[in-house]
């Protein structure tokens, strides 16, 4: 994961706020964040590969209908708490290149 790519979706995530949803849309970007599918319970779980503390989250698949309203936004806002964990590991490796001095070309 990259800073561009987690613009992206960020873009991607207010873009999925403002328009109806289905569950293989919040999938992808689900999977785009670094979860991946595991079985548990009746329900599909995506679970963080990156980061053991956040919640595993369940997307509801009914058919090829569009997510209830409340799912949805409840989805997006997990979504969101992986976008903050990203942005502060990233952050953090920003500051170790800066700490070395690497990363600028300045040299």
């Amino acid at each position: 994961m990259n800073r561009k790519k987690l613009d992206r979706l960020k873009r991607d995530i207010a873009h999925a706020r403002r328009s109806a949803q289905k569950a293989a849309d919040l999938e992808q970007l689900a999977r785009r964040l670094g979860r991946r599918m595991v079985k548990r319970g009746k329900e599909p779980m995506w679970e963080s590969a990156e980061f053991d503390e956040l919640y595993v989250l369940a997307i509801p698949r009914h058919g090829n209908r569009d997510l209830a309203p409340g799912t949805k936004k409840s989805i997006l806002d997990q979504l969101e708490d992986d976008v903050l964990a990203w942005e502060e590991r990233l952050g953090d490796d920003e500051g170790k290149e800066d700490a070395s001095g690497e990363g600028h070309g300045t040299g």
